[in-house]
């Protein structure tokens, strides 16, 4: 079972102040970190995916922004350790179905009559 750490108050405040951030700027959590480019760049593509998707596309850019900056791993990364994951939970499980090939036992029952 995993641990959970706990976080001290400083750093909760912190990522409070960011969301706080995201909900007026896309990339405002990144650029508080001191990541200029990426900050910059997650504020022209969520302001450009406001445009273009509305407000499901900002909050998209905003969410990986946010994500980037607390946990230094972006939203495409956690879809492709999840894929990943669940593919190596598929292997192992048809390698265990194949190993276990075994015929079940059956009871032959023969007509008398």
């Amino acid at each position: 079972m995993a641990q959970i750490e706990a976080q001290n108050p400083t750093g909760v405040l912190a990522n409070g102040v960011k969301l706080v951030g995201e909900s007026f700027l896309p990339g405002a959590s990144l650029l508080m970190e001191g990541k200029f480019l990426d900050g910059a760049a997650h504020s022209i593509i969520g302001l450009g995916a406001k445009v273009v998707f509305g407000p499901l596309g900002l909050l998209l850019v905003c969410a990986d922004s946010f994500a980037k900056a607390t946990t230094h791993k972006s939203l495409w990364n956690y879809a492709t350790d999840t894929y990943h994951a669940q593919i190596e939970k598929r292997k192992k499980d048809h390698e265990a179905s194949a190993a276990s090939t075994e015929a079940p036992a059956v009871k032959v029952i023969k007509n008398t009559a």
